[in-house]
């Protein structure tokens, strides 16, 4: 079984796009809509890492962050931001919360993957994905 991948962003559409593109490379893909019940998700079973959408509406990506970091077992999760927001201060503010990386959208697939393969563990010395 392949390493399990929490989506959590908003729009259904992106949600498809990044369980397509995970499932075709062998991971586990959970999701979810909205952060209040995700964060209970998260906790209670950690995934091998999260992708994060920073706008969403009743509780942000950031204050999710936030609250993820400040729980022992969301303290150790691989956040991986991907988000619409391409201000240098929105990749500051995340960073600084405990995101691993950040990415933008619209992202290219080959981008995500080599992030997401990074933070899982999953890169292989004889990717060519440069």
């Amino acid at each position: 079984m392949g390493k399990r991948v929490f989506v959590l962003d908003d729009e259904p559409d992106v949600i498809d796009l990044l369980r397509t593109i995970l499932e075709g490379e062998g991971f586990e893909v959970e999701t979810a809509t909205e952060g209040h019940s995700a964060l209970v998700r998260l906790l209670d079973a950690p995934p091998d890492l999260l992708l994060l959408d920073l706008m969403m509406p009743h509780l942000d990506g950031f204050e999710l962050l936030k609250l993820i970091r400040q729980d022992p077992k969301g303290a150790l999760i691989p956040v991986l931001i991907v988000s619409a927001r391409t201000g240098h201060s929105d990749q500051i503010q995340s960073l600084q919360l405990g995101a691993d990386a950040y990415i933008c959208k619209p992202f290219s697939p080959r981008d995500l993957l080599q992030q997401v393969k990074a933070l899982t563990g999953e890169s292989e010395e004889g990717d060519s994905i440069e």
